[in-house]
């Protein structure tokens, strides 16, 4: 296995084995999410989970996140080119998650669910954070950067892959619209 093909499954694997792939670690997102206390409002975001909120809810807002994004993904590769196949978008979206969702053990430790809630609960707030509250959401910030870093380029390269986008005006496209894609689908969801 080579650097490309960590980076960039899309080129190397049958889009049907990705496609299983991605819809076996998209279920178990949902165990994962309950089980860290949070949810997917986007899918480049994972807040914590209000109380009262219980699997159904993780399913049916991981879910319309994920569709969302699709969406909008579908139309703008339409829009790139005519030819891009719908599965392949499927995968873009669902492979690209697996490294976040490998993150959710890490955000299911207890005493990093509770630094989270202590910091979350301040939010806004003329308050005093303590020390050591801060230090674990900044330990967890750094060990899950590079999965996010790792999230976003195979969002890109499954994009690109299933776009042929080659040039530079595409690519800006994409990033502003993903962008807009994760605010909206915070926002909402």
């Amino acid at each position: 296995m080579t650097w490309k093909t960590i980076f960039n499954p899309f080129e190397k694997f049958d889009e049907k084995k990705l496609l299983l792939i991605g819809i076996i670690f998209f279920i178990l997102n949902f165990f994962g999410c309950f089980y860290a206390g949070m949810i997917n409002d986007s899918i480049f975001h994972l807040s914590i989970l209000e109380e009262g909120q219980t699997i159904w809810d993780i399913v049916r807002i991981n879910s319309l996140s994920y569709i969302f994004a699709i969406v909008v993904l579908i139309i703008l590769a339409k829009f790139f080119n005519k030819r891009s196949r719908i599965i392949d978008i499927f995968n873009t979206i669902l492979i690209s998650q697996i490294p976040l969702i490998i993150t959710m053990p890490m955000m299911a430790l207890p005493f990093v669910k509770e630094a989270n809630r202590n910091i979350s609960s301040i939010a806004g707030k003329f308050a005093k954070i303590e020390m050591l509250d801060l230090i674990i959401v900044a330990v967890a910030g750094c060990i899950t950067l590079p999965f996010l870093v790792y999230n976003i380029v195979l969002y890109y390269n499954g994009f690109k892959t299933a776009t042929n986008i080659k040039k530079w005006q595409h690519i800006v496209i994409f990033a502003v619209v993903s962008l807009i894609t994760t605010i909206i689908s915070q926002t909402i969801f």
